[in-house]
């Protein structure tokens, strides 16, 4: 058999590209297919065998499409191996059928739907980029601009790609420390996720908690009151809370002599308890702050507290001990409150 010349048959009717696997339904015009030549002269075989190759080449890459082997038309036509069955109905069944340089049979009607599916689809996969894109811009203060469609498909549809990250670098004043939070990516959709630098976590490690009689507390950071905020975002970043130097509650904060690194770690630690996986913005951790410096403020001792913290040396109810004489319970709570008034009364000359 002479081979076909392929450069003299039409182009491809749908992109080589097109995949509707996932599309559980295919379209069906049905007063088209009512008005149609195939419904009005097909013999009921054809009919049915047109209806089962069109389902079968909807789910074919590219969608649409057959290909021109009477074996495989035959398993998708309902004929199993009997080819010479199908070979019967073959040309009242592939009517409307065309072959293309490719090689493959398409159908017009078929590639039609075909075509408004699979832009629908792309549609709809710029649109989930565009909201990571939206979403990226909003914790990070960048303004990455959304792709414009016919550019992005001419790039090959790309999704999910690493996003950046500008780093939240001020203007350092000679001899300012420059361990500020480094670049990095934004979480991509499955793949080119972007991580915080090992620097910056390692820049960032928890410092024990300030003892009353410890004189080696916080001292002021390098760089005054205006490295602060810097100091503060680099914490928080390296706990994955986004935020900027700008942000109004990172400029109270480090505004606020009260909120040292330690207060932040310990608020971190329970807001990351209470959120699980879920993201922690300032001002949720507003609140966790707050109430931490609440109950510093009612833990510190005042004179009296500071007087009752001393052990009493007072002997507990002794009972059966036969250590001791035996003393009842009203006896020792009696015995402990004058114990107390005195040195209440010492402590308060």
């Amino acid at each position: 058999m002479k081979p076909i010349d392929t450069s003299m048959l039409p182009a491809p009717l749908t992109p080589p590209d097109c995949d509707l696997r996932d599309f559980a339904f295919m379209p069906l015009d049905v007063v088209r297919l009512r008005d149609s030549d195939l419904a009005v002269t097909a013999e009921a075989d054809e009919f049915r065998c047109a209806v089962l190759l069109w389902c079968a080449s909807w789910h074919q890459v590219p969608a649409a499409s057959l290909p021109d082997d009477d074996k495989v038309l035959a398993q998708y036509a309902g004929y199993g191996r009997v080819v010479k069955e199908w070979l019967k109905v073959r040309d009242g069944a592939l009517r409307g059928w065309v072959k293309c340089a490719d090689g493959r049979l398409y159908h017009a009607v078929v590639a039609e739907k075909a075509n408004e599916a699979w832009l629908a689809k792309l549609r709809q996969r710029l649109k989930t980029e565009c909201a990571r894109i939206k979403k990226h811009n909003e914790r990070h203060g960048t303004s990455i601009q959304f792709p414009d469609f016919e550019a992005w498909r001419g790039a090959g549809c790309p999704v999910g790609q690493p996003l950046f990250v500008p780093s939240d670098k001020p203007q350092l004043s000679q001899g300012q420390p420059t361990n500020v939070a480094g670049e990095n990516h934004s979480k991509g959709q499955g793949e080119g996720q972007g991580q915080l630098t090992n620097k910056t976590k390692s820049s960032s490690s928890h410092t024990p908690a300030p003892r009353d009689d410890d004189s080696s507390k916080e001292s002021p950071a390098p760089g005054g009151a205006a490295a602060r905020p810097t100091q503060i975002v680099a914490l928080l970043l390296a706990q994955d809370v986004v935020t900027t130097s700008g942000n109004p509650f990172v400029v109270v904060w480090s505004q606020d002599p009260r909120i040292t690194d330690e207060v932040l770690h310990v608020a971190l630690a329970r807001a990351r308890k209470a959120k699980g996986e879920e993201e922690i913005v300032p001002k949720y951790l507003a609140k966790t702050i707050a109430t931490v410096l609440d109950e510093q403020s009612a833990a510190v001792p005042g004179p009296t507290t500071r007087a009752l913290a001393a052990p009493i040396p007072i002997r507990k109810p002794q009972g059966t001990d036969p250590k001791g004489p035996d003393e009842s319970v009203d006896d020792w709570m009696a015995r402990v409150d004058a114990a107390e008034r005195a040195m209440r009364k010492g402590s308060n000359p």
